[in-house]
């Protein structure tokens, strides 16, 4: 990365992703804005930009992720990622009212996702665009994708809560409705982000982050809509909700107990490169590439299709 920084400086990907591995927040943050400035019109930029505003605990900071997840929602209207980021940024605003307003309709939370097939293509385009993405630096660039920080999980999930349980003195019956509502989009929500994390081709990642995100969704949309029923007296929605959460606990305790963050296609990769550099330290480093060309990763990498309209 160092040697890119030289060799490229001015190329919008290359800030992305020290912004993204930077260990100092404002480091972080500067350089996303720089990646931002140079690509204006790229939603994953702005995404992350958000997300690094939101994860402060300063509420002040956090607003500032707006014109961000307002500007990714205008390239991509129908993520509902953005709009749970947007509702939640609404909330520490205390636009209320705005924040209940994007839940109004079910038909507004279609699918959504995290960019993280998008940010495949940027951080190997990077690398190709450089020539310097071979069988070797493919594990450098494995790693800096593994150091791509997670949304803030909490956060987003607590949404329901906020917006739908606070004391209202305006009636509370049909805001609470609207919030039952709400969590039967989210969990749907959850579900269609769980089956979308296993569509289109990856290289860095199985698609973990999100189906973590979906279960979340899931299991806190089941929560309050079990709390819902039982605090409107309707025992059979209560076992229905409560069977919805019990079904979605059982299954995150299965998709964790996988170990679903370790893609065996990367960690043979790696543990392949391991093994050769301990077996063969005299071995070319030309001859040690040929080898790990056939090896799956590799293949993945090459399978994969950067869009010219990204170069610089």
């Amino acid at each position: 990365m160092d040697h890119l920084q030289e060799w490229f400086p001015k190329d919008w990907r290359l800030q992305l992703f020290l912004g993204l591995t930077d260990t100092s927040w404002t480091e972080r943050v500067a350089c996303l804005r720089k990646a931002d400035s140079l690509r204006p019109d790229e939603p994953a930029i702005a995404y992350h930009l958000a997300l690094a505003y939101l994860e402060r605990d300063d509420s002040l900071i956090e607003l500032q992720a707006r014109p961000y997840i307002e500007r990714a929602l205008i390239r991509q209207p129908e993520n509902a990622v953005l709009t749970v980021m947007l509702a939640y940024v609404l909330l520490r605003g205390n636009e209320i009212g705005k924040a209940r307003a994007l839940f109004m309709d079910a038909r507004r939370l279609p699918g959504g996702d995290f960019f993280y097939p998008r940010m495949e293509q940027l951080l190997l385009g990077l690398f190709s665009d450089a020539r310097y993405l071979n069988p070797y630096t493919l594990t450098e660039a494995v790693e800096i994708y593994r150091r791509i920080p997670f949304p803030p999980f909490e956060k987003l999930i607590n949404i329901l809560y906020s917006v739908f349980l606070s004391p209202l003195p305006d009636h509370p019956y049909d805001i609470r409705l609207r919030g039952r509502d709400a969590a039967r989009a989210l969990f749907k929500l959850g579900g269609r982000l769980r089956v979308q994390a296993y569509a289109g081709g990856r290289v860095l990642t199985s698609g973990y982050e999100q189906q973590a995100m979906g279960f979340m969704f899931q299991m806190k949309a089941a929560e309050f809509l079990t709390l819902f029923y039982q605090a409107f007296e309707d025992s059979a929605g209560a076992d229905s909700a409560n069977a919805d959460l019990t079904e979605v606990q059982k299954e995150y305790a299965v998709f964790q107990a996988g170990q679903p963050w370790k893609d065996t296609v990367a960690e043979n990769y790696l543990e392949n490169w391991s093994r050769l550099i301990k077996d063969h330290p005299e071995r070319k480093l030309s001859h040690a590439v040929k080898e790990a060309e056939t090896w799956g990763l590799w293949r993945r990498a090459m399978s994969l299709r950067y869009p010219s309209s990204d170069n610089p």
